[in-house]
């Protein structure tokens, strides 16, 4: 009996691991966080919704901070069907994307709780 299976050396499958574990990691991380800036910019617009518009202090930017949510989350998606593909060039290209989309939302998000506790 010969089997026309071949098997990744151990390497290869602990990279592969690794590889699934960061995307998983990523995605959680970056839904809820996400999630965060857009319940954010929902009581940022319900704020300023009953405020006159020439009262000071009236808070801007939700609607660019929502629509900056929504494509993160968007790109989420777009990330996994990369990772789909078999070709090593777009692989790896997806996987260096996942890792620096998790460094841009954790820094936007450190921004964004700096500014809050601000004023």
């Amino acid at each position: 009996m010969s089997s026309t299976h071949v098997q990744r050396p151990a390497a290869d499958a602990r990279r592969g691991t690794f590889r699934l574990v960061l995307a998983v990691v990523e995605t959680a991380v970056t839904a809820v966080l996400a999630t965060g800036w857009l319940l954010l910019a929902a009581a940022m617009y319900m704020e300023s919704y009953d405020l006159d518009p020439s009262a000071p202090g009236q808070p801007d930017g939700h609607a660019q901070l929502a629509w900056l949510a929504v494509g993160v989350l968007a790109s989420v998606g777009v990330t996994w069907l990369l990772r789909v593909v078999r070709k090593p060039g777009v692989r790896a290209a997806a996987d260096g994307l996942i890792a620096l989309r998790m460094l841009a939302v954790v820094v936007v998000t450190t921004i964004l709780a700096a500014d809050l506790l601000d004023g």
